[in-house]
């Protein structure tokens, strides 16, 4: 009940009416139109810092202006008319509970702009005058969006330091980056588009890490095992009378500096240790990657979302 609350109250709390969003609509150059559908067909999908937190300071990053790691899962909603798009996206950042957001679209032929209002995160929503609105346009092969309202520090509530808040977004099909700023202080969080995968694993009852299996034959064996391949992990128990840990990361290995290629790389790691104690790599592009330790097998398989 609570979430189809949100999911009204946000779509009502849009920038403008569903009416007035398609008179807007009629009323915009068909280059303003085509920009709203490539930039909501963006905005939808699964986000994640997870390559910029890694590489952070590899890549001589300044550390304090690095966000902490976070992640979202937007979905479109089918609660919005002609000429308005409405998304819930969870956002998850690292060390703090999920929140709710919800995101509306609508096209401001006025200032020739895609404007996306924000409702805050919660079991309630800031009325209407206190939202926080993101101004689009387009930027080369990229949109750049210029947050305003009253209700954006609540949006943004980094980095902790005085001054009024400025913050800004640029989005791609692969890119987005959130960027706010108070005084001299700066927080970026730099998410790249996470692609999904499914896989199987097989794990060898009462066998360790370094045995050969010979012989043994008594399997864990598991399907629709969910990951992504932005630093996301899963976590295997087995269901041995001690239980094992084991966790599979999966991430696209892309450099931020120097000329290594991108590569797809599946990490194994046991109990709490964030050090694997073997991976294997392909392509960054790859479709499918597998392992096989014996004691250990996995293959995981990218899986698009369905438009349906």
């Amino acid at each position: 009940m609570l979430r189809q609350l949100l999911i009204t109250l946000g779509a009502a709390g849009a920038w403008t009416a569903a009416a007035t969003a398609q008179s807007m609509e009629s009323d915009a150059p068909g280059w303003l139109v085509k920009d709203f559908g490539e930039l909501t067909d963006h905005f939808e999908g699964r986000w994640d810092s997870d390559r910029q937190v890694f590489f952070a300071e590899a890549a001589g990053m300044d550390l304090s202006t690095v966000a902490p790691r976070q992640h979202l899962d937007i979905k479109r909603l089918d609660v919005a008319e002609e000429g308005q798009a409405v998304f819930e996206a969870e956002r998850t950042v690292e060390g703090e509970p999920a929140a709710l957001l919800i995101h509306s679209f609508a096209i401001d032929p006025e200032r020739l702009a895609i404007r996306q209002t924000i409702a805050r995160p919660g079991g309630s929503l800031t009325p209407l005058p206190l939202n926080c609105d993101i101004l689009w346009r387009r930027d080369g092969a990229q949109f750049r969006g210029v947050a305003e309202g009253q209700g954006c520090p609540d949006v943004f509530p980094r980095p902790l330091a005085d001054g009024q808040l400025q913050a800004s977004m640029t989005l791609s099909a692969d890119e987005f980056w959130v960027t706010s700023a108070r005084g001299d202080e700066i927080s970026e969080a730099r998410l790249r588009r996470a692609r999904p995968f499914e896989c199987w694993t097989a794990i060898l009852r009462g066998a360790s890490h370094g045995d050969s299996g010979e012989g043994m034959r008594d399997w864990d064996f598991r399907r629709g095992v969910k990951i992504h391949d932005q630093g996301g992990e899963v976590e295997l128990i087995t269901d041995e009378e001690e239980p094992r840990t084991i966790r599979l990361r999966l991430r696209n290995v892309d450099w931020p500096y120097g000329t290594n290629r991108p590569s797809l790389t599946l990490y194994v790691l046991e109990g709490d240790s964030d050090r694997a104690v073997s991976y294997a790599w392909n392509e960054g592009n790859a479709e499918r990657i597998g392992i096989n330790l014996r004691w250990i097998q996995a293959s995981c398989t990218h899986m698009p979302v369905s438009a349906d």
